[in-house]
């Protein structure tokens, strides 16, 4: 007769050799997990960014990264970026903070003044810090954002062949057939929609390194996109935010009625002009990659 586990019972209700299981497993866990390379990388580059704003703003003497963003196998998305400064009055410490935390976007940071910490607290960052020098620029290996871009893109030039195909089916296609049609171009207008914010988030991510949240992000990413950023220029031109815009509007729309309520003539209006949309935004994206590519070599 199997016995009842109690998922309940703390470190203290454990006996010696479940305690020496727990922490095997444990350090196995830790020992196996995959190191998210572009979490680190985006981490880096976030403190890199601080760093440069401390030394040229705020006077400091020297700016250093310690705890888990040092040791690599341990940081994770729930990890905050910890690092230290020298130099910066205390007058301008709590200003320096919230800079920090405009720059920080993805994660949480926390601001330590080394000349104001104590006993062992002081002595870890001692042991842990990573110095990052005064104008050294972070190298960010841009190539697995230009090829996510380049696949993403060819899934939504299919997408949007196949549209083409299917505007002049529903030409001659039976009054019985015409609304399959026009239900699949609709999923196509929106399979579009996807791939295309599938690239915004991605650039949102690894560029911008801050993603909106919230009900609203979904318009916020778009904002984001056509205003210029830190490290780059617009993506996209006023024209075309407003025809993503309007797509956005169309998806909304799809993703929350029946079907059959649609009306074809608002389908038919974003389907014959999504070819052109995507030829300019494919444009406007290679400016992007261009400029990413640049920024590689310099």
């Amino acid at each position: 007769m199997s016995q009842s586990t109690d998922t309940h019972r703390t470190a203290k209700d454990l006996s010696p050799e479940e305690l020496a299981e727990y922490s095997r497993r444990l350090d196995e866990h830790f020992r196996n997990r995959k190191v998210d390379e572009e979490l680190l990388q985006r981490a880096w580059h976030t403190a890199h960014r601080i760093a440069a704003v401390l030394y040229e703003d705020f006077g400091a003497t020297q700016v250093a990264v310690f705890g888990s963003l040092t040791e690599q196998d341990s940081f994770s998305k729930w990890s905050d970026i910890d690092i230290a400064v020298w130099g910066i009055s205390d007058d301008e410490y709590f200003l320096a903070v919230s800079k920090a935390m405009d720059i920080s976007g993805l994660f949480k940071v926390d601001l330590v003044d080394f000349e104001s910490s104590k006993g062992l607290f002081r002595e870890r960052i001692q042991s842990q810090l990573i110095t990052i020098e005064k104008g050294v620029v972070y190298e960010v290996d841009r190539s697995v954002l230009i090829q996510r871009i380049s696949d993403e893109r060819k899934k939504i030039k299919e997408t949007v062949g196949k549209i083409a195909e299917r505007l002049e089916k529903i030409k001659t296609a039976p009054v019985e057939y015409r609304e399959e049609i026009e239900t699949t171009i609709a999923k196509n207008l929106v399979d579009c929609y996807r791939g295309m914010e599938n690239i915004f988030r991605r650039i949102a991510l690894d560029v911008d390194l801050r993603m909106p949240d919230g009900s609203r992000w979904h318009k916020e990413l778009l904002a984001q996109m056509v205003a210029s950023q830190v490290e780059r220029q617009p993506v996209i031109s006023q024209e075309t935010f407003e025809l993503l815009q309007e797509l956005l509007e169309f998806r909304h729309v799809f993703n929350n009625i029946y079907g059959e309520e649609l009306v074809y003539a608002r389908i038919e209006k974003n389907a014959k002009q999504i070819g052109e949309l995507f030829y300019v935004l494919s444009k406007e994206l290679d400016v992007l990659i261009a400029f990413l590519n640049t920024q590689e070599n310099d």
